[in-house]
């Protein structure tokens, strides 16, 4: 009985997911039309805005290596940091959760005499903060941005694949939520043991400080990804529009948020009344930017980890 019971919970949410997909695939074929006018708007776009947004994502890496660094209570070297971000950037695109990234840097600590425990509390604090400045971004802008932005969610005529796509994401995130609920309860306590591990203000002025420079660079690869197909909408929606597609990123169950990232920004793009193309040009153009293409120098750094021992081998 307990075997069965066993069985029974894992297969089931995986025919749900199976179900799930084959529903977003018999509304999303008929949609295919949209990526012809999708290239349209692609062929058109401006490469100065397009150079800028990669330049920012780059910067992106910077600050997220600064904010490892403060983490760490400054252990270690900064310039290790940066490199560790684009070597786990690279590693994260085959683990989701940001775990190839955070195992990196755990082994980092571990390299500079730091206890396991506390090496895996230095390499999730970021994360954690991250998840915290986000949250309380959206509570800021809440009260004023959000209501006019779902309110324009619900008075715009949405495609059935875009709502199809986010209903299923939202589905797919409560199942994953449920399958990994023990590996999530463990999170929540590193948590607290990496809240409890800050030491003073000046480490928690730099975390925050850091926290948000990630979140600033990011939301401007956004704007900017809006700027290279020549499209313009305020900049208060635009950020409103990132760091909650960045809490689906966080939470969805796939490597870098992917599937579940796209749904939402399409949709979101949609309710800020961008047609449909645009809204899918700006898409792939922001994740070409902040999830495709790192994966060169993510893959160069990853050798440089190696090749110079930053990190003990497993």
């Amino acid at each position: 009985m307990p075997a069965s019971t066993k069985k029974r919970q894992i297969t089931v949410p995986k025919v749900l997911l199976l179900l799930i997909f084959l529903i977003g695939v018999y509304y999303f074929l008929p949609q295919l039309g949209v990526f012809s006018r999708t290239f349209s708007v692609l062929e058109h776009s401006s490469w100065l805005w397009l150079a800028a947004g990669l330049i920012m994502a780059g910067v992106s890496f910077v600050a997220a290596g600064f904010t490892q660094f403060a983490a760490g209570n400054f252990l270690g070297k900064l310039s290790d940091h940066i490199l560790l971000q684009f070597a786990g950037s690279f590693v994260n695109h085959f683990l989701p959760f940001s775990l190839g990234g955070v195992n990196l840097i755990t082994r980092y600590y571990k390299k500079l005499s730091q206890p396991q425990t506390q090496a895996i509390v230095m390499s999730t604090i970021p994360i954690i903060f991250g998840v915290i400045t986000t949250f309380v971004t959206v509570a800021i802008i809440s009260p004023v941005t959000l209501v006019i932005y779902f309110n324009k969610l619900h008075a715009i005529h949405l495609n059935k694949w875009a709502v199809i796509g986010v209903i299923a994401a939202v589905i797919i995130i409560i199942i994953a939520a449920f399958i990994y609920r023990k590996k999530i309860k463990d999170l929540f306590f590193e948590t607290l043991s990496g809240l409890k591990s800050i030491q003073n203000l000046k480490q928690l002025a730099f975390l925050l400080i850091g926290s948000l420079c990630i979140t600033l660079t990011t939301a401007t690869v956004l704007y900017f990804s809006i700027l290279t197909i020549h499209g313009s909408t305020a900049l208060v929606a635009i950020f409103a529009l990132y760091v909650t597609s960045a809490l689906v990123s966080n939470i969805a169950p796939t490597p870098g948020g992917i599937g579940a990232t796209e749904a939402f920004l399409v949709v979101g793009l949609t309710a800020l009344k961008f047609s449909l193309p645009q809204a899918v040009a700006i898409t792939l153009i922001y994740r070409l930017l902040t999830f495709w293409l790192p994966i060169i120098p993510g893959g160069i750094a990853l050798h440089l980890v190696n090749k110079r021992k930053i990190v003990d081998p497993i």
